[in-house]
């Protein structure tokens, strides 16, 4: 079967954030002194497991676990093991990658078919900066293990802030040349609520981004996707790999949405760029939880927005809360 909203739309994706922990501070995701623990009545590998089924019921094709840092959760394995054994063949994360070489053989144990790895610089000073102390060589260790292990396709996610890291655009893109890495530059969008004026200064559209790309390397090729893909991808001539825009803001693909989200603390959210949410502790405590939470997907999906809200707006909860 196939999960429709009442605009038509298909409704296949779920990302699960498992933990609003992490250990980077990324200026894009949170302010500073957001407190860092998994609060009581945070999702649990049985949680996990009924909430996978009950969208596997209802046609759901893909599963990504996001955070905070998903890698965090001790129990993530065993999270990715529930797809698996629901049926789920695209089993994603969303991760720093700093703990990733360690953590790979038992992710890959799991069940784990590809990555998507946060890597807003290459020079380790800006790097350090966007996220507030991180170290790049952690995160080059985990891409170089999600390589060898064969993963595919391995993804780089970038969030471009001006007066940061525009000037990593073109370094990140040659990363692509010689290697199948899936270079991915997403529009900074305002889950952080920062203030209003320096959010605007700091924006940088897509169109912008996709033009200091091809100053470095040519005219882009177009690279066909499913159409549900938030990206619109390209490839430099002769690369390995694919680099990608994702434009939230510039470009609202709203018309294509294929996905609802999962709280770490049982919110079913139809849509990031709203305030809509659904407190959905009540399925997961029923006694049969797998009906009542086809009940709530259903709920969720019907209430779906036509569209998100991208204006600066001050935002109940920052992206950390929500999950990437």
């Amino acid at each position: 079967m196939k999960l429709t909203d009442r605009y038509g739309r298909v409704i296949k994706d779920l990302r699960i954030s498992v933990t609003p922990r992490c250990n980077y501070d990324c200026l894009y995701c949170h302010p500073l002194g957001l407190e860092m623990t998994d609060p009581p009545g945070t999702v649990t590998v049985e949680d996990v497991a009924h909430f996978i089924q009950a969208g596997v019921l209802l046609g759901l094709e893909s599963v990504r676990f996001t955070g905070g840092e998903p890698l965090v959760r001790k129990e993530l394995p065993a999270m990715i093991a529930a797809a698996r054994a629901a049926g789920v063949e695209d089993v994603a994360i969303t991760t720093n990658a700093t703990a990733l070489k360690k953590r790979l053989p038992d992710l890959l144990a799991a069940g784990l078919t590809r990555v998507n790895i946060s890597l807003d610089a290459r020079d380790p000073e800006v790097f350090r900066a966007l996220t507030r102390g991180g170290d790049v060589e952690d995160v080059w260790e985990g891409i170089e293990a999600a390589l060898e292990a064969g993963l595919h396709p391995v993804k780089l996610n970038a969030v471009v802030i001006r007066g940061m890291n525009e000037g990593e655009v073109a370094p990140l893109a040659e990363l692509t040349l010689d290697r199948p890495l899936h270079m991915r530059y997403i529009e900074y969008m305002h889950l952080n609520n920062a203030p209003f004026e320096e959010y605007r200064a700091q924006f940088v559209p897509g169109s912008e981004i996709k033009a200091r790309v091809e100053a470095a390397f040519g005219k882009l090729e177009p690279v066909a996707t499913d159409p549900s893909s938030p990206a619109r991808v390209y490839r430099i001539p002769g690369a390995a790999g694919t680099v990608g825009f994702i434009n939230p803001v510039s470009e609202p693909f709203c018309s294509n949405c294929s996905r609802l989200r999962l709280t770490s603390d049982k919110k079913l959210r139809p849509c990031l760029l709203t305030e809509l949410e659904i407190d959905i502790a009540w399925a997961f405590a029923a006694e049969r939880p797998v009906e009542a939470l086809v009940d709530a997907i259903l709920i969720a999906t019907d209430r779906k927005p036509a569209y998100g809200n991208t204006l600066p707006t001050q935002r109940q909860r920052v992206m950390l809360g929500i999950g990437g």
